[in-house]
């Protein structure tokens, strides 16, 4: 189920210019208070009830709660009494009053609008107003009943015609549709699209009436989105493979959008005779197209005579390419181009798509001859490429599509062939030399190499390591080398469990023996980079990959990897390093942390995954630094922004409480506001304007893609956690955020983030090619991944910690408190109640009156619980769940109404599961990993900073539990005096046991704050200790790998000097401290 979208911001309103100029000018600078009291007069004397809406509109703006809802209460009341407003102008002043209270917009101010055009079906204004005004909020229902009583007081409107058509289709797909009349409105939509496009169809037609111009591409684009998405699929490609209705007959009316989604259409259908008959008419057309601009280019005087003056200086050694004469040519070349029409223009650009390419290639191998069909295509794709370069129309991003379909017809008939060859091998590393300056080089090669056999593989990293061998160009030697290494990484983590490369066998998804030849031939490569200053200053800078960032990454995952980063076997309670050998671990940081800085990297994957290192290890402002520098904001702060967010406030509080410019928070809340409540409506509305449906569409669905992402609740729930961390309670309620105010359990929550920003090309993270089990992504995250049960819990939790924490203003005086204070109870008891269920649907909590099948959903919830969820986290979360369980029972059992012997008992129990879980979670925290060297216990402490921060969580649950309820057993004494003394005594005594388990924790964290404090400020030498971390030999006596390890060090000391080492570990050392000195800042009492 899809959650809402937020409500928009409110529009801006105007009053009508015969309004005084006094009342206008109140409204316009805000003085609400002056304005409802002027329009209140001049409705007293005109009896105007545009003026009464101009009181209610101001009014609405006061701080005053009575006040505020006064617009609410009006247009309630008109839609309870069936009034009829006709005037538009009063009822966007009402809309506006009803800005900053919750309505259901549909069935208020939408149905007073749907009312006002249903009275006046004559007025365009009014009603298009009303529409647009519904568009604005969403309100499908009653945008699509606007339409339709405008489209037919407006028949001749073509523009009315597809609003109509748009909010058709817009409602039927919206939750807002009832199920049963969603078939009834899809065909309607398609019955109102296909009459307007038999109407007026895409090409112009002498027997068509001139009036009637064709549909625009917008228009033909919406009619096609209506068939994919209502119309059988039989149907569809029965009309699509009409000539009227093809893909290239949008093609030939000069609509790119529909062309491409007509032909996509029959791609997901597998229509290959059709789609490689359309690809063949395309191309064959481009190529007629060519020839002809060819011939008029070679026939004009002045292009013969400058192309004779630039090859007599090539034969002179000229450099061409810079000449007057070259440059003068172009310019002829385009002059003498004869004209094309957007029709020819789009063919040609068509006929280098790649995705027609890789559709016709399909094709080809759909055919029952494929290595005939195969080797026709391969002809016609060589005489396009030919005739875009008679016609001086080769561009690069055109060549390097014919090179790659070239490829993949070799490839392809390579598998048909009878006998085997080394031929596609050929090509294949033909292809990487002629293109190894591309960042996406590799990417695009994966996807053959992986179809290769191990010998054809085998030849292949041959074949490119001889070369790179032979190479004299430094840059190009360096760039070969990585391709070879990551070439040779995807192989070691994928084929098993003999590996294809060295055939060792291996017990684990990865060959150990590959990695560690290829970290230590990365660091062996880097080093000779590293010591070539002139390749560093000044051929890199200019150059489009950075060969020794692309070895540092590759080398330092392998060694993330031979550390056992990410073990699945980690006990419970403890961070990602728990059972990792933190030297390799440090290796890998330093060697990417020197690289960074001695020779910056030109895509982000190297610094996102020193991030992801840094926040693993503690070093928050480490990680912090390196992502600023990303400038990461507006639309990237979806795809990427949990990559640095996500669980930060449970490692790093003084990010929250010592910060001077706002938490980083912040950034994504303002970003995801602006976007779903002004820029996307805003958008909309434009769009609108301009009769570009498709856009609407896709901002509706980038906006529903937006509300429901893990980016935004997880975001929501880090800020709120960040802000406890600094006066143990926050101020705005989560019924007061509008991004999330409305989610439920029902909502579906999913996780955007692009992973792809940080791949391994050809890697267990390419699309292009199989990887193991274990993503790079999930090894790097500190815990698992977002996903939607880790949401929705952190929501709920969110939502119980309202509760106990609301504290009831001091000057708010009640006259009637024993009833106040007997809602307030229910309001509890159901809150808590509704809260409780949920948490335990979202856990996975058995319950014994289950039947069977049900116990098995709830057994896959609990494994979805279990891998959405640290340790730390599970142990918040279920003490959470037993304090909503225990208000729940006490509220209801235990001070609505008398206790029983079988409620306290049931009560007691409830608290002895929570003590005894926040025993279990306190005990996990402090377990500290056995078999190492004690000098580590202080690095594991700062890494382990998460699991602090989530007890600190479930000890503020804790104590602001107990405080609530000893409120209220205390204000049920006072109520009723009739009730025994001794009545909640016993509830007392069970209270006092929260309080003070909770703060028995509390103190274990203040003594660990204390210890690594104490590590930081008393110990000497931490710039040494972590140096001989790194490169000494004392830490890997009893290690299995003890010669490859002992290798790796001398790689180490050789390629990175002492200097840079040692003011790295400064910066350790710095980070760590600004870690404690927010945690010594964090609020307990």
């Amino acid at each position: 189920m899809k959650p809402p979208l937020p409500r928009p911001s409110p529009r801006q309103v105007s009053l009508k210019q015969s309004v005084p100029v006094s009342l206008q000018t109140a409204f316009g600078e805000e003085q609400w208070t002056n304005a409802a009291n002027s329009a209140r007069q001049r409705y007293r004397s005109t009896k105007d009830p545009y003026y009464l809406a101009v009181e209610i509109a101001a009014k609405s703006q006061s701080d005053n709660v009575a006040d505020r809802s006064a617009g609410k209460v009006a247009v309630e009341n008109m839609v309870k009494d069936n009034t009829v407003l006709t005037d538009v102008d009063a009822l966007d002043l009402y809309e506006f009053a009803c800005s900053r209270v919750d309505i259901k917009y549909p069935e208020t101010i939408g149905l007073l609008r749907l009312r006002l055009v249903k009275a006046l079906p004559k007025d365009q204004i009014s009603g298009t107003r009303c529409f647009e005004a519904c568009v604005w909020n969403a309100d499908w229902k009653n945008a699509q009943e606007i339409a339709a009583s405008l489209n037919k007081n407006f028949v001749n409107d073509s523009k009315i015609l597809f609003r109509y058509i748009l909010a058709t289709h817009q409602y039927s797909l919206s939750e807002a549709c009832p199920e049963g009349s969603r078939k009834i409105f899809a065909a309607l939509a398609k019955a109102q699209a296909n009459k307007a496009f038999d109407h007026r169809g895409v090409n112009a037609d002498k027997e068509r009436d001139p009036n009637r111009t064709p549909l625009n591409e917008s228009e033909a684009w919406l009619w096609l989105d209506i068939r994919v998405t209502h119309c059988d699929s039989k149907d569809n490609l029965a009309l699509f493979r009409k000539p009227e209705y093809s893909p290239l007959a949008f093609l030939e009316a000069g609509q790119h959008e529909p062309y491409w989604k007509a032909l996509t259409y029959l791609v997901e259908h597998s229509m290959w005779d059709d789609i490689r008959q359309i690809g063949k008419d395309i191309l064959e057309r481009a190529i007629r197209i060519c020839h002809s601009e060819a011939s008029a280019i070679e026939a004009d005087e002045n292009v013969m005579n400058l192309r004779k003056l630039t090859d007599a200086e090539a034969d002179q050694s000229s450099p061409a390419k810079d000449s007057t004469a070259k440059k003068d040519l172009l310019k002829a070349i385009e002059k003498a181009r004869p004209s094309r029409s957007s029709k020819d223009y789009l063919l040609i650009a068509a006929s280098s798509e790649y995705g027609l390419l890789t559709a016709m290639f399909k094709a080809a191998i759909a055919q029952p001859d494929s290595k005939l069909a195969l080797k026709k295509f391969g002809l016609l794709i060589d005489k396009v490429a030919k005739a875009l370069s008679r016609a001086h129309c080769m561009k690069p991003i055109f060549r390097r599509t014919h090179r790659i379909m070239v490829l993949a017809v070799i490839s392809a008939r390579h598998l048909l062939a009878a006998s085997p060859s080394t031929s596609r091998v050929v090509h294949i590393v033909n292809y990487i030399i002629q293109n190894y300056e591309s960042p996406q080089c590799l990417v695009e090669a994966m996807v053959f190499i992986k179809d290769l056999t191990q010998p054809e593989l085998m030849v292949l990293l041959s074949s490119l390591r001889t070369t790179g061998t032979k190479c004299t160009d430094v840059f190009q030697r360096l760039v070969l080398t990585s391709l070879c290494l990551k070439i040779r990484y995807a192989v070691a983590t994928t084929y098993g469990p003999t590996c294809w490369f060295c055939d060792t066998e291996s017990k684990s998804d990865k060959c150990v023996s590959c990695l560690e030849s290829i970290a230590a031939n990365g660091l062996d490569a880097y080093k000779s980079g590293m010591e070539d200053q002139n390749l560093r200053q000044n051929v890199l800078p200019r150059r489009s990959v950075n060969p020794l960032s692309d070895i540092a990454v590759i080398g330092a995952i392998c060694l993330l990897r031979l550390a056992g980063l990410g073990s699945r076997d980690t006990p419970k309670g403890t961070g990602s390093l728990y059972h990792t050998n933190i030297q390799l671990f440090l290796q890998a940081v330093l060697w990417l942390d020197s690289c960074m800085n001695a020779s910056p990297a030109r895509s982000n994957a190297h610094g996102i995954i020193l991030v992801k290192l840094y926040l693993l290890m503690g070093c928050v402002s480490r990680a912090k630094t390196i992502w600023d520098g990303f400038g990461v904001k507006n639309v990237l702060l979806d795809s990427l922004g949990l990559l640095y967010i996500d669980r930060i406030s449970s490692m790093a509080p003084g990010l929250w409480i010592l910060s001077s410019r706002g938490n980083p928070a912040q950034p994504f809340l303002t970003h995801f506001t602006k976007a779903l409540k002004i820029t996307t409506p805003n958008r909309i509305m434009d769009s609108l304007d301009e009769g570009t449906y498709s856009s609407i569409l896709e901002m509706v669905q980038h906006a529903e893609k937006q509300a429901a992402s893990c980016s935004l609740v997880l975001t929501v729930v880090e800020e709120r956690r960040g802000l406890r961390m600094k006066a143990n309670r926050t101020e705005i309620h989560i019924e007061d955020q509008p991004l999330v105010k409305n989610l439920s359990i029902e909502h579906d929550l999913h996780d955007i983030t692009d992973y792809a920003s940080f791949t391994v090309s050809g890697g267990e993270n390419s699309k292009t090619y199989p990887g193991d089990e274990q993503t790079l992504q999930s090894i790097l995250h500190y815990g698992p991944l977002p996903t939607s049960t880790r949401a929705h819990l952190g929501l709920l939790a969110e939502r119980f910690l309202d509760l106990v924490c609301y504290v009831q203003p001091k000057e708010y005086k009640s006259a009637k408190a024993g009833h106040l204070m007997q809602l307030d109870w229910e309001y509890a008891h159901t809150t808590s109640s509704s809260l409780e269920k949920d948490m335990r649907v979202m856990l996975g909590i058995i319950d014994a009156k289950l039947p069977e099948e049900g116990e098995v959903g709830l057994d896959r919830q609990q494994e979805e619980m279990k891998s959405s969820l640290t340790s730390p986290e599970i142990w918040y979360h279920c003490i959470v769940h037993g304090l909503a369980n225990t208000v729940k029972t006490v509220i209801g059992s235990g001070i609505m109404k008398a206790p029983t012997t079988e409620t306290r008992d049931q009560i007691r129990l409830l608290v002895k599961e929570v003590l005894e879980a926040l025993n279990d979670q306190t005990d996990d925290f402090l377990a500290v990993p056995g078999n190492f060297h004690s000098k580590l216990y202080a690095f594991h402490g700062f890494a382990s900073m998460h699991a602090m921060g989530m007890l600190r969580e479930s000890i503020i649950a804790v104590k602001q539990t107990a405080n609530y309820l000893v409120t209220a057993s205390d204000k049920a004494r006072n109520a009723d005096k009739l009730r025994s003394s001794a009545e909640l005594t016993w509830l007392t005594a069970e209270l006092k046991k929260l309080a003070a388990a909770a703060v028995e924790s509390e103190n274990t964290i203040k003594a660990r704050i204390k210890l690594l404090r104490d590590y930081l400020d008393n110990v000497d030498g931490w710039r040494d200790r972590l140096c001989d971390w790194v490169f000494d030999d004392h830490a890997i006596i009893y290690d299995e790998e003890k010669d490859f390890k002992k290798e790796i060090c001398e790689l180490m000391k050789a390629a990175i000097p002492k200097a840079n080492a040692e003011v790295w570990a400064d910066s350790i050392g710095e980070s760590w401290r600004e870690l404690m000195k927010g945690w010594a800042a964090v609020r307990f009492e």
